[in-house]
């Protein structure tokens, strides 16, 4: 089953981890190679928003030569881009700030703006335009609006919905199809995009009596390993929407402090979507293609999850599976020779207790220090559950310096073994990811998954010899 003519594109997910541009340089033509052509970028605070807006840019934000540069690259690899700039929800990087806090829905939380507010259409409005000038080939534009978790909470909102008498899905759709048609006013040539579960429930009549349908081309998005989607969602978006695109995943799926990307399981995901469209595209006019979405937090507050070449090698077997509808021992072993492997690339690194291979991508010290982190961290959760360190060493015998060295004895080494593993991680981490990232990144991703550990096991290691020092003396033996 060939799928040449779909469009495949990869989802850089800017929000967390933003490679050095860099890095894009060595992985565009791999992307290429691998069957995308194109990228969906989420820019967020990434993106060199100026003059009014000139508070969004975080402090590594990509420069207007950078923006031009990484274009640049994905056409020089045939890549075309999309650029996603949320409108509704998913907001915090511009809620956080003072200067734009009066257009939230809920005072307290920074995920959504006001729909009705007076400002809140010429800020995102403005938000547009500047991606908009920067971006001017694009064909295709991503409004987002997924996930809007809060609507018709404010005094503004209640008052109109209880005077027009309606219900939150077409407040939704109102303000949504203002922002569209703002868009086709000024952009007239550009096609927008969307996410589509804040109307998957909505019914067909308030769909096509919006106005939504010529507007935007919606994007499905469901990351399980088996597709289980409403049955009549195809029949109902086909009587509003000509043009439809999916989103599958192949890393930042399976839950908001993931690290270790289970390959199967988005290999598993890509197949059922193939096995869906094969069912349902013939109902659209156009059926674009599949965005394969790489998540880097679950949102703007959240912790990294799996970075982007810990799960180079998902994203190599998804868009060969998105290419040939399937996925085999000798795709397998072709992709990992892609990658300069001396072995096979291991699909669930989780359940593989094996040496991983040898390989020579962009980004493979990061990937092998990632998975030598799990490991180490697997021993470390045993080491916890150890019966001796809970049943003679608990916090009680330690407070009365009442503990009997010939059962501390036993996991003391271990705890000092793990201790000078995990220093010898964090240096090699350390100058891994500084080589791919910004330091916020760098100091973000070892504060959150090796810092613990070490004050963790440094305590344990100091307490540990101390109460062996003691000597399994009388309770509240002071003579130490």
């Amino acid at each position: 089953m060939e799928l040449e003519q779909d469009i495949r594109l990869v989802h850089l997910d800017l929000k967390g981890a933003p490679p050095k541009v860099a890095y894009y340089e060595q992985i565009f033509p791999m992307l290429k190679d691998w069957g995308a052509n194109g990228l969906l970028i989420e820019y967020e605070d990434m993106f060199p928003y100026w003059g009014d807006l000139k508070e969004l840019a975080g402090p590594h934000a990509y420069s207007k030569e950078e923006i031009n540069y990484i274009l640049q690259l994905a056409k020089d690899n045939s890549l075309m881009v999309i650029p996603l700039v949320q409108t509704f929800g998913h907001l915090e990087f511009v809620l956080k700030h003072d200067k734009f806090r009066h257009i939230r829905e809920v005072p307290d939380y920074p995920m959504t703006v006001c729909p009705l507010h007076d400002d809140t259409l010429p800020i995102v409005s403005s938000m547009i335009d500047q991606v908009m000038q920067m971006h001017p080939d694009i064909r295709w534009f991503h409004i987002g609006a997924d996930e809007v978790f809060h609507m018709g909470m404010c005094e503004r909102c209640q008052a109109y919905q209880d005077k027009k008498q309606i219900a939150d899905e077409q407040l939704f759709l109102e303000y949504v199809v203002k922002v569209l048609q703002q868009i086709k006013v000024k952009y007239p040539e550009k096609r927008c995009i969307m996410w589509d579960d804040m109307f998957r429930l909505v019914e067909d009549e308030i769909l096509k009596d919006s106005g939504i349908g010529p507007l935007v081309e919606p994007m499905v998005w469901q990351y399980l390993n088996i597709i289980t989607l409403p049955t009549d969602l195809w029949s109902i978006y086909s009587k509003v929407f000509r043009n439809i695109w999916v989103a599958s995943a192949f890393k930042g799926a399976t839950g908001p402090s993931q690290q270790v990307t289970n390959i199967n399981y988005h290999i598993e995901g890509n197949k059922s979507w193939l096995v869906t469209m094969e069912q349902h595209r013939h109902k659209f006019d156009n059926f674009r293609g599949y965005a394969v979405t790489g998540w880097q937090r679950y949102d703007h507050y959240a912790v990294l999850c799996e970075l982007l070449p810990s799960a180079l090698p998902s994203l190599a077997i998804c868009l060969q599976v998105l290419v040939t509808g399937t996925f085999t021992f000798e795709q397998h072993k072709t992709i990992s020779t892609q990658l300069g492997c001396n072995g096979l690339i291991p699909i669930n690194p989780k359940e593989s207790d094996s040496p991983f291979p040898n390989c020579d991508f962009p980004g493979f010290d990061v990937y092998l220090g990632v998975y030598r982190w799990f490991r180490l961290e697997m021993e470390y959760l045993f080491l916890q559950e150890n019966d001796r360190l809970k049943s003679w060493m608990s916090c009680y015998h330690v407070k009365h310096n009442f503990c009997n060295p010939v059962h501390l004895e036993h996991f003391l080494p271990v705890a000092k073994r793990l201790l000078e593993e995990f220093n010898k991680l964090h240096r090699k981490l350390q100058e891994a990811l500084t080589e791919i990232f910004y330091e916020d990144t760098v100091d973000e991703w070892l504060h959150v998954y090796i810092h613990p550990r070490l004050k963790s096991l440094s305590e344990l290691v100091h307490t540990t010899e101390n109460q062996i020092k003691i000597g399994a003396r009388v309770k509240d033996c002071k003579d130490t």
